[in-house]
C-alpha cells in the first residue's frame, strides 16, 4: 500500500515516455497445459517456463468459489458458495479451521454472512467471534499433519453504495465496485501460536494469508468490466442479461475483484506477462494517463525481473479506482487513486512503481502485513529508488535515497523522542510515525546494509532471499537468516538497530 504524502520524483520518467512507443497489445499465448489434472487446470495463468511450481506446491489450499453478484442503486450483494481443500501442513494436529471474514471488518464497512458450513459433507457449527471477522470452524474428526478436508461455506456479502471505510479500499463508488477478500478467507496456522487472530486494522493492510490456487466464477450484470487476480478463461452468457464469468488464480495469497461498466482496457506484454490497464476512458486525459500506467509498469516489471527475480504469472492488472491511499496491492493486481492518475504526476508514477514491486514483496514472498509491514513496504519502498537508479543513473539513486532520510530527520525534528524502530505492528504507530518510520526510514534500512557490504552484495541477498521464499511466508528471523547466509556476515545487530527487539515477528 502506498498512503498520500509527499514521494520521490521520477522526472527522467517523463523523459523515458517521451521516446517509448506503445508495446503491442496482444497477450501472450497460454502455456500448454500438462498432463496432470492440477497442471492443466492452471497452466495458463503461468508462464510457461514456471508451471512446475504448480506441481511443486500441490497441497496448498484450494478454492472453488462461485459468485452471484446483483446490483441496486443502494447496495451491491453477492449470493456466495465456495469449497475449500486444506491440507494440514503444520507439524500439529488440528481440532479447528480458521476462516477471516474481512468484510466485517470496521475499516472495510461491508457485511459478510455465513449460512451453513460443512466438512467433509458433514454439518457443523462455527463460532464467530465478537469482531465478527474470526469465524471458527470446528472439525468432525482430528486433522493429522498432511491430512486433508474439504471444507463447505454458503455465505452472503453486502457492500454499501456509497460508504466510505478507511482507504475505501472495499468500496461501491461512482459506479465502481472495489471487493478484495469478497468471501470467506482461511486464515494462517502458525506453529506454536495456532491460528492467527489479529482483529485490530486501523492503518495499513489487514490481510494474512497463504498461497492458494483459486477457481471463480462470477454472474454478474453484463455490462460489468471485470479486473480480478489471475486470468479469465471462459465468459458465457448467463440468464436475464447477466454473464458468466470464469478465472483461475493460481499460487495467489487472496483473490481480488474489481468492476464498473466503465473500465476500458488498454494491453501490453512485458517478459512474456500481460499487462492490463482498467481505467474510466470519461475522465481528464484518459486515455494518455493509462498510456503511462502501462509504460511505467512495464518498465518496473522489467526491471524487477532482473533485480529479484522472475515474476511467474502470466497477467498483472493494474485498476483505476476511487481508493483514498494513493495505491494499494493485491497478488496479480494493484489499484492506483482517482486523484493521482488524474494528476499523472510524479506521484502517480511514483505509486505504480512502489505497488508493482509489492508483486515481489507480499504477494509472492509473502509476511503478516500486520505485523511485520517494515518487511514488504520498507522494501518496495528501496525497489523505487532501485528504479530510479536503473532510469537516471547513480547519483539520482543517492538522491533517491537522500529524499526519504531527509524526510525522517524532518519527522525527527518535531521530537527526538519520536524515533522508533521499523519493525513494530502497524497498531504500535500513530498514522504519522506509520508513514515517516516504516516507509522513510525503512529503506534506509536497505540503504545501510549497502552502504556496509555493497549495493551488489545486497540485491544477490534480495535475489537468494526471493527464491528461497517464493509462495511462502517469511519472519523477520527468515530475513536475518537469509541475510546472513548470503552476505557471509553476524547481522543480529545490525537488526536490532534498525528493526528493535529481534526477532519481532
Amino acid at each position: 500500500m502506498m498512503e498520500r504524502h509527499g514521494l520521490l520524483r521520477l522526472g527522467g520518467l517523463i523523459v523515458l515516455l517521451g521516446v517509448l512507443v506503445l508495446a503491442g497489445a496482444g497477450v501472450p499465448a497460454a502455456a500448454q497445459a500438462p498432463g496432470d489434472e492440477l497442471l492443466a487446470r492452471f497452466g495458463p495463468a503461468m508462464l510457461p517456463d514456471f508451471t512446475d511450481d504448480l506441481a511443486a506446491h500441490a497441497h496448498a489450499p484450494h478454492y472453488a468459489i462461485d459468485m452471484t453478484l446483483a446490483l441496486t442503486p443502494t447496495q451491491a450483494v453477492i449470493d456466495g458458495y465456495q469449497r475449500v481443500r486444506y491440507t494440514n501442513r503444520a507439524p500439529d494436529t488440528l481440532d479447528a479451521i480458521v476462516f477471516r471474514l474481512y468484510p466485517n471488518l470496521e475499516s472495510y464497512g461491508g457485511k459478510l454472512l455465513v449460512s451453513r458450513v460443512t466438512v467433509d459433507g458433514q454439518i457443523v457449527t462455527p463460532h464467530l467471534d465478537a469482531t465478527g471477522t474470526v469465524l471458527r470452524v470446528p472439525l468432525p474428526g482430528p486433522l493429522a499433519p498432511g491430512a486433508a478436508a474439504t471444507l463447505a461455506l454458503d455465505y452472503e456479502l453486502t457492500v454499501w453504495e456509497g460508504r466510505v471505510r478507511l482507504y475505501a479500499q472495499f468500496s461501491y463508488l461512482d459506479g465502481v465496485l472495489a471487493l478484495p477478500n469478497a468471501y470467506p478467507v482461511l486464515s494462517v496456522y502458525e506453529p506454536g501460536n495456532g491460528w492467527w487472530d489479529v482483529t485490530d486494522h486501523t492503518q495499513g493492510d489487514a490481510v494474512y494469508s497463504a498461497t492458494a490456487f483459486y477457481e471463480v466464477t462470477i454472474t454478474a450484470p453484463e455490462d460489468l468490466i471485470f479486473a480480478t487476480s489471475g486470468i479469465e478463461i471462459a465468459q458465457h452468457a448467463g440468464a436475464a442479461g447477466t454473464l458468466v464469468h470464469e478465472y483461475v488464480a493460481p499460487l495467489m495469497r487472496d483473490f481480488a475483484i474489481f468492476a464498473s461498466p466503465h473500465y476500458v482496457t488498454l494491453s501490453g506484454e512485458q517478459d512474456g506477462t500481460a499487462i492490463r490497464i482498467s481505467y474510466d476512458p470519461a475522465r481528464i486525459n484518459a486515455e494518455f494517463n493509462a498510456f503511462v500506467a502501462l509504460r511505467v509498469t512495464q518498465e518496473a516489471v522489467k526491471l524487477f525481473n532482473a533485480t529479484f527475480g522472475a515474476y511467474p504469472f502470466a497477467e498483472l492488472d493494474v485498476v483505476q479506482t476511487p481508493t483514498r491511499a494513493g495505491g494499494v496491492e493485491y497478488p496479480g493486481l494493484f489499484v492506483v487513486g482517482d486523484r493521482l492518475w488524474d494528476e499523472n504526476g510524479d506521484n502517480f508514477l511514483f505509486v505504480i512503481v512502489h505497488e508493482t514491486a509489492h508483486q515481489w514483496w507480499y504477494s509472492l514472498v509473502g509476511n503478516d502485513q500486520t505485523l511485520d509491514p517494515w518487511m514488504d513496504e520498507a522494501l518496495a519502498q528501496f525497489a523505487t529508488a532501485l528504479f530510479i537508479r536503473d532510469l537516471e543513473g547513480e547519483a539520482s539513486f543517492e538522491a533517491a535515497m537522500e529524499t526519504y532520510l531527509a524526510q525522517y530527520s524532518r519527522f525527527l525534528a518535531l521530537a527526538a523522542d519520536l524515533d522508533r524502530p521499523i519493525g513494530l505492528p502497524a497498531s504500535a504507530y500513530d498514522a504519522t510515525s506509520y508513514y515517516y518510520l516504516v516507509y522513510q526510514k525503512g529503506p534506509l534500512f536497505f540503504g545501510a546494509l549497502a552502504d556496509t557490504y555493497g549495493l551488489e552484495a545486497v540485491l544477490a541477498a534480495l535475489r537468494d532471499y526471493f527464491a528461497t521464499y517464493r509462495y511462502r511466508i517469511a519472519e523477520p528471523a527468515d530475513m536475518l537468516a537469509s541475510f546472513e547466509q548470503s552476505l557471509g556476515a553476524d547481522l543480529d545487530d545490525v537488526f536490532a538497530e534498525w528493526v528493535g527487539a529481534f526477532p519481532v515477528g
